[in-house]
């Protein structure tokens, strides 16, 4: 799994290529730099895949801490079977989820 990103003005596009599972979801996740001021992001996975419910969950937790920076995420590029998994087990984009996951704060 590898992530690699372009600045371009205020946005910062990442590209995910590989397998994102259980094992790799740590590494997904130190490659964005959420302390960068950016009012954009992109993350395209189009040359990517997500296995399982923990690389979702690193996901979220990419998207979410961007948000809460006040970066506006786009995720490019979810081949079939990402976007499945992505919308049954992700919270990103489930305003009253991720209320929760933050603990109402």
């Amino acid at each position: 799994m590898r992530v690699t990103s372009v600045l371009e003005g205020t946005s910062r596009t990442y590209t995910v290529t590989g397998q994102v599972f259980f094992a790799s979801a740590d590494r997904f996740t130190s490659h964005f730099d959420f302390r960068e001021a950016i009012e954009n992001v992109v993350i395209d996975v189009s040359h990517a895949h997500f296995w399982d419910i923990t690389s979702v969950s690193a996901l979220d937790k990419v998207v979410i801490k961007f948000r809460r920076e006040g970066a506006g995420v786009e995720i490019r590029g979810m081949n079939e079977a990402t976007r499945t998994i992505v919308d049954r087990f992700g919270v990103h984009d489930k305003p009253e989820e991720v209320e929760k996951l933050m603990g109402g704060h």
